[in-house]
């Protein structure tokens, strides 16, 4: 009974590791994944500013509302990086409420975390004033109701309560798509 005992433990405790090891791995890997959208979003970003003919300012923020702001003669573009690492579908249901979806018969409620603030943000100035938010990588679609039973394919100069919403790919292949919603106005 002894030696049956000391089994038992041995086994529970090599449990205990395995299950702390792959719990380390997956936090190790989703780490990686957000370091590397940040530096992927801060290059496309730095090279729109690089690339243009005009004065273009770029700052990386350090709050929950936004994470860059884009300055440019005639516009200021508060930027939110919304990961999308698993490529789901975004469907917009309200200005604040975002469902992600794995297909379109999906009726799990998972939630696009932290866009409420940018949503109600109400800023006073002089400049032309944008809300993006820049889906990293990219979405299988975009969505949005427009009642009950419709909705509507979002594309990037669609206005999506006051915002606008592209994905990381779509900037991507087309820099100056950004200068293209600045044009819009």
């Amino acid at each position: 009974m002894d030696g049956f005992l000391k089994a038992i433990i041995v086994i529970v405790a090599l449990s205990v590791i395995g299950i702390c090891a792959i719990i380390l791995s997956i936090s190790i890997t989703k780490k990686k994944q957000l370091k590397k959208m940040d530096d992927d979003v801060h290059s496309v970003l730095e090279k729109i500013v690089s690339s243009s003919n005009e004065e273009y300012f770029l700052k990386k923020e350090e709050n929950n509302v936004y994470d860059y702001t884009l300055d440019t003669p005639t516009t200021t573009f508060y930027i939110k990086i919304v990961p999308n690492l698993s490529n789901e579908e975004i469907c917009v249901n309200n200005s604040v409420k975002w469902q992600l979806r794995k297909s379109f018969n999906d009726e799990s409620l998972r939630f696009v975390n932290d866009i409420e603030g940018l949503m109600r943000l109400d800023i006073e100035s002089n400049k032309i004033i944008k809300k993006v938010f820049l889906v990293y990588p990219n979405t299988r679609s975009l969505l949005k109701y427009i009642n009950e039973c419709e909705m509507v394919f979002i594309y990037p100069k669609t206005d999506v309560y006051g915002s606008n919403i592209i994905t990381y790919r779509q900037l991507e292949e087309n820099p100056d798509l950004l200068k293209s919603l600045q044009e819009e106005i």
